[in-house]
């Protein structure tokens, strides 16, 4: 399928559906100041096109008790295509990790990890990732204040 080229319309879609994708169809409608038929349309298509991949809640880490946040950085002792997927399939199983990028820099691997505490943070290395032979180093950043979080991507 061939996509085209987004217009301000379906930026302004894109904006308000990261703001609040819970609008209704009529709501959206009216705040992008186009008719609902037009508008549910063009929500489709993006949809269709893979723009919007799935619609989300963002929860209160605190008022789970997954408020201590720590960026912990990998280290691999060698790399390869089956470690690497060794570790993929790892961390796809890991609750307590949010998100997980391969990076370049001083590490191979940059995690964001929720847990409840320092020891729940303890277990997790100990347990989880330093179990793991190809693992040579992990450095830990540990939240102290969140400055700024959003959800989206600048459009």
């Amino acid at each position: 399928m061939i996509q085209q080229v987004l217009d301000e319309t379906d930026l302004a879609i894109l904006r308000a559906m990261q703001e609040d994708c819970r609008l209704t169809t009529k709501e959206l409608a009216s705040k992008i100041h186009l008719s609902t038929t037009p508008t549910f349309e063009r929500l489709r298509r993006l949809e269709r096109q893979g723009f919007i991949h799935k619609y989300v809640a963002v929860l209160d880490a605190e008022k789970l008790e997954r408020g201590f946040v720590v960026f912990c950085n990998i280290s691999m002792k060698q790399i390869n295509k089956q470690i690497a997927q060794d570790f993929q399939e790892e961390v796809e199983k890991w609750n307590e990790v949010s998100e997980c990028y391969n990076v370049s820099g001083n590490c191979d691997y940059m995690m964001k990890v929720f847990v409840s505490s320092m020891a729940k943070y303890q277990q997790f290395i100990v347990e989880k990732v330093g179990a793991l032979d190809y693992v040579a180093r992990i450095q830990s950043i540990f939240v102290m204040d969140t400055l700024k979080l959003t959800y989206g991507i600048p459009v």
